[in-house]
């Protein structure tokens, strides 16, 4: 009788062990698929200097010319760009729910300044290389010292409505923008945010660009210092196997 009840623990020992590791390697699994999608690390391995879905070549210049940013866009963006702002508003839901565009919202690595003429959705490459620029970023700060500050994101997805609404108080906004397809944004260089209050800290752009710098210098993106708008001008560079995954628009 003491055999058997010895016998009967050991195999429910067992048991629950084996049910605790399943547990375990399940949480492990389906973890990355509870967060939401801008939010998850970046696990891209792409030589995008060799592999990028348009040509790019290492740089450590920020002075790409928009018609190669356009170029980039195009091949990695919506194939279908939006009229007006209502049009785009009915389709955005949709756009999301296929994993085509992803919402921007606030994180711990950047700041949505107040839009007025674009819209906070991008293609999900585009989310992922914002929260690697930020993780550089505040990577630098530590190694300086200095507090993580986040960078502030003041322009994203544009309509024709808006691009020519923007147009009209800035010379430099063309029709044909990068903006349109979902793979552009703006970031300012002359303002972070302290927490949630803005700030000027004096060395912090010069790490900023450092950090842009550098991974300009991998072809992780295209990039073109406004200096009359006070940003960096930014399209994202896309993997030739990404763009094969993804879903139809």
């Amino acid at each position: 009788m003491m055999r058997r009840k010895k016998k009967y623990h050991l195999h429910l020992f067992i048991l629950l062990s084996l049910l605790l590791i399943a547990i375990v390697i399940a949480a492990l699994f389906i973890r990355p698929y509870l967060q939401p999608r801008m939010f998850r690390v970046h696990t891209c391995t792409c030589d995008f200097c060799k592999d990028a879905a348009a040509p790019i070549s290492s740089s450590e210049l920020l002075d790409d010319l928009n018609d190669v940013q356009l170029e980039h866009a195009q091949v990695g963006g919506l194939k279908q760009t939006f009229d007006t702002d209502s049009d785009f508003l009915k389709a955005a839901d949709v756009l999301v729910k296929k994993d085509i565009l992803v919402h921007l919202v606030d994180c711990k690595f950047f700041h949505i300044d107040e839009l007025r003429h674009s819209h906070p959705y991008l293609v999900p490459e585009a989310v992922n290389l914002l929260k690697d620029i930020g993780v550089e970023f505040q990577k630098r700060l530590k190694e300086n010292g200095l507090k993580d500050f986040r960078f502030v994101v003041t322009s994203v997805l544009r309509t024709d409505e808006s691009q020519h609404k923007l147009g009209k108080h800035n010379g430099n906004a063309s029709n044909n923008s990068a903006h349109r397809y979902g793979t552009t944004f703006d970031i300012t260089y002359n303002k972070f945010m302290d927490g949630d209050t803005v700030a000027y800290p004096a060395k912090v752009p010069h790490i900023f660009a450092e950090t842009l710098i550098d991974m300009r210098r991998q072809c992780r993106f295209l990039i073109k210092k406004e200096r009359h708008q006070s940003c960096y001008h930014i399209t994202v560079a896309i993997c030739k196997e990404s763009l094969a995954n993804r879903p139809e628009q």
